[in-house]
């Protein structure tokens, strides 16, 4: 009841703002209308024309057209474009259709941005990488998340994704990873409000104006310690003066999937070592050949019947059939209108989806309004209020599923088992395999009911003082409430079925959660800017409060009584008791050992900034912020980082460069920054204690770790060099940086002896530098009326290095992982597994060179033939691009628009862990049938011939393994546990986007309308679509990482995923 009622108080104060906005536009209105045009008569699409002082305006459209109302004339418009010098027209006849001709301004880069602190920068002033991303360039393949949208398009941010399914969830990390452990993720800011990391995925994309970067920690200072890894400014749409504008458009989209790995469809059900014997109960695939005849499946039902199928692949329902096509159904509402003194925006957005895992369900409402408001004459007032509802119907067994499908052998008709409430054979009890139910039982039974909302909103007000002196307070919220329910079911089977099945009967689980996160921001500024003759000055000094508290509770129990009952009152034991149960594990393991929590913290800071400038070329930037956090001790709570940069317009102080007829614009810069970051989380300095058993039985308690009383924050240090210039009149575009970065003092936590009385020690250690290169290019060949041609490259290069740890620590598993390592002297998320013993090429023992042509090659037992396995684990490279690359190409002939995007991701690996060992031990894989499971001589081996102990290395030609069936490709030591046979290179193209738009002519729409719409966009796209990768990599998509999103150990892909999938869809737009 409370839910319901903080949902409907919140969607009252909605709908109250919108009535609010919406009562202030009842004056009369006067229409003014013309184009803009540039010196040669072709229209300028997207010049903005707007009152003078005032709010009204408009951007024109495809035909260089406007059209807006104002309260009165004679009005003052001033017309601007990105390249283009200002033009002001005085505008005395409402009647008149104007025709504004703009002159080509190429010599400067004006275009004003939003910088750290909400702080408006022309972009010539910033000495530091920034990158802007367009709201066409966003939504142009209808991603319905905002880190879909961005995948590809700015130079050094990295986008991984954590899974598919129906809502996907996404990692963004700009400039590689500095923390080893701790949070490496960039910060999200909206409308000059912090939002937690988490409400990425609730942002509606088409409320998004534009989307601002800042790469590097020196544009970011002002944001506090959160922004050392760099900040994306997201600015959602206001409502534009003169005429209502409402837009309406509708996606649908589907969903496939677009990645197996490669199956064998040569073997049938069977595990006998050394023969290959069918079995009709078996799910390991190490039976005979398939050849077509009619075969038992299963155990006999309990009155004797038997079921039968053919002993052949199945084509169209067999395992890969399983997975569903999703759909997606995306409507999106807005309003925008204004006057003198306000303009509004509202949107709405209503997302259903169902997912490629049968029976997965998610539905999303958003709902925003952006206010601006001219409450005085020299007072303004911007607010904005969104709400986000997400909810989910999944399966919780995903991994369960997923796995139980590769180990289903080529000649189950899987989907004829959908009907399971129905068909005997497709219950527990009839399921042909003891071992575990039927996947779509399983998806069915074990489900998740989640519901997840955000509410954030922001107030700001502004009062300009003087004309050159202003203060500003800004009041910001971001709240979230996250409920969920997981379930598995009861089952009970007879004593027949008990006897013939190993999965026994089900105790039935249930474990409700809440957690609520609550985020107030505060700031307080004063601004000045003044100009002196050839010098200018912008100062801002801030004031800034931050509260975070959050609260979660978690109770769950195991032995319901009553079946299909999910209440925690239907148990037979105390809640919160963990289950042993195999069917329950992978779920119960989510439950927090710690099921009730409740945790606050708070952050004050001081900043200042200020750029000075000398005859709008030269620029000096500096900032300083100091920070009081409650996460550290009294004695290093405070800490303070400056930053400065500086950037020079050479085309504008140069004389022989002014009039260049190839340098349009040429800017060089320089950065410097030093930023704290705090990154333990709540009362980590708090000692805690737990029991633990001692010398002969007894128990004694130890705190759970050694804290450093003097914990101090991690210190990022980073400078950068670049360049920005444009050639041959606004035909190309390029931008280059060169950074580094080093961060020392990181909160490391490292495990000691218990004999010391505590479990580990948390330290301030380590060092971990990266540097790297980011670079793009723009081209804009051709530019007329009907033809429009960009071509867009973008390129990153990062080199991420541990040059020391602490004394005594060589290596540190990153975020607990046994895969991923941290090893001094290395890149970070070096993947370190079990490989074979191999010839070394200098002989441990005569110290001589072995022959170069047997470096490298396996080492086998003369007898067996089966391969050595190393005592150690071996490095077989880093998990983290190394490069990477986005191509983007934009085509308009006329009304038609050709969209698409390309990406390159190279020099890193990733391990395909259970994927690839959980196939071999059923024998789906395709690997496994490479040597037709007979005897084979291991490829590329020798033996040992050696005596005494010395090594004498031969070629094997002849000795072959004992059993080429489950003798080797299921064993852990031959095979499956030596994950070097499953660790890839991870380099890939991607095909990112292709969308194909049409523009209904708007005189053909106003003419067949009676100009009820304005405009219709009809598009097709995809995403996804294609993947190339090196023929060794069988088993997935080199993207997906099984790692949360706050993890840092990506790079180990499971069957605890859904299969990577691609999207076609399509798309109507209008406009009223």
């Amino acid at each position: 009841a409370r839910k319901f009622f903080l949902t409907r108080r919140y969607l009252n104060v909605f709908f109250l703002l919108l009535a609010f906005s919406v009562s202030a536009f009842t004056q009369a209105q006067t229409t003014i209308s013309g184009k803009v045009l540039d010196e040669g008569g072709e229209p300028i699409i997207g010049a903005s024309v707007s009152v003078k002082s005032g709010v009204q305006g408009a951007v024109t459209d495809i035909n260089g057209k406007f059209s807006f109302t104002v309260s009165r004339v004679p009005v003052s418009l001033v017309i601007n474009y990105l390249g283009y010098k200002s033009q002001e027209v005085e505008v005395y006849d409402a009647k008149a259709t104007l025709v504004i001709t703009l002159q080509e301004k190429v010599n400067s880069l004006d275009e004003v941005v939003v910088a750290a602190g909400g702080i408006f920068r022309a972009r010539r002033e910033q000495g530091y990488t920034t990158a802007k991303v367009t709201d066409t360039e966003l939504v142009a393949g209808k991603a319905p998340t905002l880190a879909g949208g961005l995948t590809a398009k700015i130079p050094g941010l990295q986008v991984n994704a954590i899974s598919s399914g129906v809502n996907p969830t996404y990692r963004l990390v700009l400039r590689g990873n500095r923390s080893i452990t701790g949070n490496n993720q960039a910060l999200i800011v909206v409308d000059n409000a912090i939002v937690s990391g988490d409400f990425l995925n609730s942002i509606n994309p088409s409320d998004i104006d534009n989307i601002q970067v800042l790469n590097g920690a020196a544009g970011s200072a002002l944001y506090g310690s959160e922004a050392s890894n760099g900040v994306l400014l997201v600015t959602t749409k206001v409502g534009t003066k003169g005429k209502p504008q409402i837009k309406v458009s509708h996606t649908t989209t589907l969903e496939q999937i677009s990645f197996f790995p490669k199956m064998q469809e040569r073997f049938g059900q069977g595990s006998t070592a050394n023969a290959q014997k069918f079995d009709p109960i078996e799910n390991q695939q190490y039976g005979p050949a398939f050849d077509g005849s009619k075969r038992e499946l299963g155990y006999p039902l309990e009155d004797g019947t038997q079921q039968y199928a053919t002993y052949s692949p199945r084509k169209n329902d067999g395992r890969n059939a399983f997975w569903e096509t999703g759909v997606q159904n995306l409507t999106d509402v807005s309003i925008s209108l204004g006057n003198d003194n306000i303009t509004s925006f509202v949107s709405a957005q209503y997302l259903d989806a169902t997912g490629t895992t049968p029976g997965d369900k998610f539905n999303k409402i958003s709902l925003r309004l952006n206010n601006t408001q001219k409450v005085l004459e020299n007072l303004s007032l911007n607010y904005n209020i969104s709400y986000v509802e997400n909810n989910y119907d999944i399966t919780n067994y995903t991994s369960g599923v997923y796995d139980r499908l590769t180990q289903i052998s080529a000649n189950i008709p899987v989907t004829t088992y959908k009907d399971w409430k129905n068909d005997i054979w497709s219950t527990r009890e009839g399921w042909y395999n003891p071992w575990y139910p039927n996947p779509y039982w399983t998806a069915d039974n074990y489900r998740e009911d989640t519901k997840d909302t955000y509410l954030t909103g922001k107030v700001e007000l502004k009062y300009n003082i003087t004309s050159w002196l202003s203060v500003l307070y800004r009041a910001s919220i971001s709240n979230r409430y996250y409920q969920t329910q997981q379930h598995g079911p009861k089952t009970t089977l007879s004593d027949y079925y008990l006897s013939v099945q190993t999965k026994g009967n089900t105790p039935g689980y249930i474990f409700d959660r809440m957690y609520n996160k609550y985020r107030l921001n505060q700031d307080f500024q004063v601004a000045a800017n003044k100009n002196v003759g050839n010098f200018s000055i912008n100062a801002t000094l801030g004031l800034a409060h931050v509260n975070n508290s959050a609260k979660s509770e978690t109770v769950a129990a195991t032995g319901l009584v009553i079946e299909n009952l999910y209440n925690i009152g239907n148990r037979l034991a105390d809640p919160n008791i963990p289950t042993s149960s195999a069917d329950l594990s992978a779920t119960m393991a989510t439950i927090p050992s710690n099921p009730n929590a409740i945790i606050h913290s708070r952050n004050y800071g001081a900043w200042g900034d200020f750029v000075f400038g000398y005859k709008s070329y030269l620029f000096l930037h500096m900032s300083g912020r100091n920070d009081w956090t409650s996460l550290l001790s009294e004695a290093n709570r405070s800490y303070f980082y400056p930053s400065v940069d500086a950037s020079f317009i050479a085309t504008d102080a140069v004389d022989a460069l002014k009039e260049n007829s190839v340098l349009d614009y040429l800017k060089v810069r320089a950065a410097w920054s030093k930023v704290g970051n705090v990154n333990i989380n709540p009362y980590s300095l708090a000692p805690t204690y737990s029991s633990t058993t001692g010398y002969s039985n007894g128990t004694y308690f130890r705190e759970g770790n050694r804290l450093v009383l003097d914990l101090k924050p991690e210190i990022t240090t980073g400078w950068e060099i670049g360049t920005e210039f444009r050639l041959l009149q606004n035909l190309a575009e390029i931008q280059f940086s060169y950074y580094h970065t080093s961060t020392t003092g990181q909160a490391i936590q490292a495990t000691i002896a218990n004999s010391s009385g505590y479990s580990s020690l948390l330290l301030n250690a380590g060092e971990v530098t990266n540097d790297g290169i980011e670079a793009s290019i723009r081209l804009n060949p051709i530019r007329t009326k009907d033809w429009d041609l960009h071509i867009g490259a973008n390129f990153t290069y990062n080199k991420n290095l541990l040059k020391e740890l602490y004394p005594g620590l060589t290596q540190l598993g990153v975020n607990g992982s046994s895969t991923i390592f941290a090893m001094e002297g290395e890149e970070i998320n070096q993947i370190y597994v079990a490989d074979y013993l191999r010839v070394e090429a200098i002989d441990p023992i005569t110290q001589l060179p072995n022959p170069k042509e047997l470096v490298g090659k396996v080492i086998v037992n003369p007898l067996t033939g089966y391969p050595s396995r190393a005592s150690e684990s071996k490095k077989l490279g880093n998990t983290t691009p190394k490069y990477r690359s986005g191509l983007d190409l934009s085509l308009r002939y006329k009304h038609f628009t050709l969209s698409t995007v390309f990406e390159y991701r190279g020099g890193y690996y990733f391990v395909a862990q259970s994927v690839g060992s959980g196939m071999d031990f059923s024998g789906s894989s395709a690997r496994s049938t490479y040597y037709n499971r007979e005897r084979f001589v291991f490829p590329n081996s020798v033996i040992d011939l050696g005596t005494n102990g010395n090594h004498n290395y031969v070629e094997n030609n002849n000795i072959t393994i004992s059993d080429g069936g489950t003798g080797f490709w299921t064993n852990s030591t031959y095979n499956r546990g030596t994950y070097s046979n499953y660790t890839y290179k991870g380099d890939y193209w991607k095909w990112r986007e292709l969308v194909i738009s049409y523009e209904v002519p708007a005189s053909f729409i106003r003419n067949l309308t009676n100009n009820t719409v304005q405009g219709i966009t009809i598009s097709a796209q995809g995403r996804n679509l294609f993947l190339w990768v090196p023929k060794s990599n069988e088993f997935t998509d080199p993207d997906y990482s099984n790692a949360a999103d706050d993890s840092n150990a990506i790079g180990v892909t499971t069957l605890a995923q859904t299969p990577p999938t691609r999207y076609f869809g399509g798309s109507i737009s209008l406009t009223f």
